[in-house]
């Protein structure tokens, strides 16, 4: 289909609007940020592209911006198609940038069409080959497939190119730990925590790689760095308190966990859980039912703690509570359920289970 536009009298502009003129739009916001002048570049040897894109240039300044709403959305397939038919591979675009590309393969990954993503990114690596990004995305995308040796590969190429890109150290690290090469791991983890102090949960990974390596004292450095920043973290106090009685030092023990008792635990969400936990242990079960029915009730979305609710019910005898709560979990999450069975095993009897409908 062929729509022709006779724009002004004097001197008129006529476009003939293609099936594949949308595809010209495309490749600009693509590969150009927007810029006709670059485009044209790269088009001077194809006539009658340059031609349209000339044309469509002037369209734009006489009529309104071409934007997103002439194409969307971007068909990959569609593209490399148009591509293809007229020989334009990554390596002519010598004005274009990959920016657009990567936009585009996040878009895709988010719809779960990561072969998709991975051609788009493909591309932009063979359009730029120093772009940093594309390498960590491709790498990650790698590492969800367990692709191990893959993903290292690429990730080690994002962090030469741009050795500031923090979350390829950390999925590096990831990388390594999934295969138990913990010293690897405690390598690029360091790594990122040099680069970025902030990133809580590295801490927490890093000290359970030393841990697992059996260096404990250097899964309590590394904790103990983190409460320098952090200090009324209940995780990283409860870590603390469970690393120091591996080591047999009771009193430090004592004393991280006399911390966590003492701390409001609405300051520390993440770890309301464990606040409980360690007070349920000590028996305090009517703080625990008054702290959790408040957090709940103000806060729906926290309903997992109903969990620490049925434990201070089934303690206190108020057993219709606790089943109740079981109930509801049963039907609503089972598996979330079936997971905390060790929690249950943890602080109840077997009775105290059987009362509760926990099997």
């Amino acid at each position: 289909m062929v729509i022709k536009l006779i724009l002004g009298s004097e001197n008129p502009l006529i476009v003939d609007i293609k099936d594949e003129t949308p595809m010209l739009v495309i490749l600009r916001d693509l590969f150009y940020s927007g810029d006709w002048r670059n485009m044209k570049k790269d088009f001077e040897e194809h006539k009658e592209l340059y031609e349209d894109i000339n044309k469509l240039e002037q369209l734009e300044e006489r009529i309104a911006a071409l934007n997103e709403i002439v194409y969307e959305p971007i068909v990959w397939s569609e593209v490399v198609e148009f591509l293809d038919r007229y020989g334009i591979t990554p390596e002519k675009i010598m004005h274009g940038t990959a920016d657009g590309l990567y936009e585009l393969a996040i878009e895709y990954a988010d719809k779960n069409q990561t072969e998709v993503a991975k051609d788009i990114l493909k591309f932009a690596m063979k359009l730029d080959k120093n772009y940093a990004p594309a390498y960590e995305f491709y790498g990650s995308l790698l590492l969800e497939e367990n692709d191990v040796e893959g993903a290292i590969k690429y990730l080690n190429r994002s962090i030469e190119l741009d050795p500031w890109l923090v979350q390829s150290y950390s999925m590096i690290g990831e990388a390594y730990y999934n295969i138990g090469d913990y010293e690897k791991a405690i390598e690029y983890w360091e790594k990122e925590i040099k680069l970025s102090p902030t990133n809580t949960f590295t801490y927490f990974m890093l000290a359970d790689a030393y841990s697992k390596m059996g260096k404990i004292d250097k899964a309590i450095e590394v904790l103990e760095r983190f409460r320098e920043t952090s200090e009324n973290s209940i995780i990283a106090l409860y870590e603390l308190a469970e690393l120091y009685k591996r080591i047999g030092n009771e009193e430090k023990a004592r004393e991280y966990e006399s911390l966590i008792m003492e701390i409001d635990p609405r300051s520390d969400p993440n770890g309301i859980e464990i606040w409980a936990k360690v007070h349920l242990k000590k028996g305090n079960y009517e703080k625990v039912i008054q702290m959790i029915e408040n957090v709940v009730k103000s806060s729906p979305e926290a309903r997992h703690l109903n969990l620490v609710l049925a434990v201070a019910y089934a303690k206190t005898n108020q057993y219709e509570k606790a089943r109740k709560i079981i109930e509801d979990l049963k039907e609503d999450d089972f598996w979330y359920l079936y997971g905390k069975r060790e929690f249950f095993d943890e602080l109840l009897t077997q009775p105290e289970k059987e009362l509760c409908g926990i099997k």
